[in-house]
């Protein structure tokens, strides 16, 4: 079976591409890095795309905000409205916010501490498993480990809009023991209504195989450390997805 093509968009300042590309590869995708000055009209070759983590250009202005003006991001909604997938990672997930791909919603500083935090923590599956391409296959409240490392990463928005992101089971994953930046609803990931786009805070690909939780979770280092973590079955439903 052919696999399917997927693009990981790269901008100055993207840290995260690599492994991001390995997860999509060893999920079953034909992932590749395209960089934001490559021609945004063959964006439209590929079948989905992942907005990787990072800090686009310094995070100037704000983070996300002037990648979000990239060509390449507007080739790359055009197709979500087509239907095709859209993964967002961090600064991706603040990309997709900026554009309005998830509704009125922005990404802010980390409350209370104001700061940059990195660790990593437990992410917990909120959403009916159908809701969203990227979660279809998993088992309902499913418990996953990711990493955070973000100085901007709290969704907020009017709290009516994010009472109806609860009614509309849009929020897909949660903080377990809640959001240590502040986000509203404890919402750690949040798709749009179609359910093909995705933006989430954590970094699966960030401890996408044993190797990476070995030193978290010491009962890993006696297994295969290039076995996939849980974290790594959204990019193996996102490419089942895309079959």
């Amino acid at each position: 079976m052919k696999r399917p093509r997927v693009a990981v968009l790269v901008f100055p300042g993207t840290n995260s591409e690599e492994e991001t590309v390995d997860a999509c590869c060893d999920a079953g995708m034909d992932a590749r890095a395209v960089l934001w000055s490559e021609p945004p009209s063959d964006l439209r070759e590929y079948q989905g795309y992942v907005l990787p983590g990072g800090f686009a250009y310094e995070d100037r202005v704000r983070a996300g905000a002037i990648a979000a003006k990239s060509p390449s991001v507007a080739v790359i909604l055009k197709e979500a409205e087509r239907g095709k997938l859209v993964l967002g990672l961090c600064n991706g997930a603040q990309v997709l916010a900026e554009v309005g791909a998830i509704g009125p919603i922005a990404i802010a500083r980390n409350l209370p501490s104001g700061h940059f935090q990195c660790r990593i923590l437990d992410v917990e599956l909120a959403a009916p498993t159908d809701r969203c391409a990227f979660t279809a296959g998993m088992t309902p409240g499913t418990t996953m480990k990711m990493a955070i490392a973000h100085g901007e990463g709290r969704f907020t928005g009017s709290p009516a809009y994010f009472d109806q992101l609860e009614k509309d089971k849009r929020i897909t994953f949660r903080f377990v023991g809640g959001a240590p930046n502040g986000a509203m609803h404890d919402a750690a990931g949040i798709c749009n209504d179609a359910g093909n786009v995705l933006a989430i805070m954590p970094h699966p690909e960030r401890v996408a195989w044993n190797y990476n939780l070995a030193f978290e979770v010491p009962s890993l280092r006696g297994r295969d450390p290039k076995a996939p973590s849980p974290s790594h079955s959204i990019f193996t439903q996102m490419a089942k997805a895309l079959r």
